[in-house]
């Protein structure tokens, strides 16, 4: 089984990570993480004004988001103990619940694996989720993990 796991380095995707690590056994997986770059392309001052970022601290921004999500790879792969020759790393960059779903559309996994933090309707509907998207819009099957959840 190939499942593709997302994470973004939180308690939360760690614990999915192992959860749906060990539900479905996989002999393949593609860990994903998705840097939101998008800070260091437009600092959101706009108009007049232009970016409040330099283009020099702009590429900087953009270096430490990469080199964090490389680390959140890197941590994920050795916290979950798996057998490094069955893992691929991937760092993708965007919004995190269409490039998730682009991710399984190109690497087309038997599941998708994400985590929840089990907010309210309320903060979905004002903040979003990624988990809810991806469940929504993945055209692979999708197990989310709440944060929180107990094995059984």
């Amino acid at each position: 089984m190939h499942a593709l796991i997302a994470t973004d380095g939180s308690p939360v995707s760690l614990e999915a990570a192992r959860k749906g690590c060990a539900i479905l056994n996989p002999d393949k997986v593609t860990l994903v993480t998705v840097a939101d770059t998008s800070i260091a392309e437009d600092s959101g001052a706009g108009g007049f004004e232009g970016n409040l970022l330099s283009v020099e601290e702009s590429r900087d921004v953009r270096g430490v988001i990469i080199e964090t999500g490389q680390e959140e790879l890197s941590d994920t792969v050795k916290a979950l103990g798996l057998d490094p020759t069955i893992v691929e790393t991937k760092l993708l960059e965007g919004s995190p619940g269409p490039v998730i779903c682009a991710a399984a559309e190109e690497f087309n996994p038997d599941v998708v694996v994400v985590g929840s933090h089990g907010r309210g309707w309320f903060q979905r509907l004002v903040i979003g989720s990624i988990s809810e998207y991806v469940a929504r819009h993945c055209l692979s099957p999708v197990l989310i993990v709440r944060a929180g959840d107990n094995d059984g």
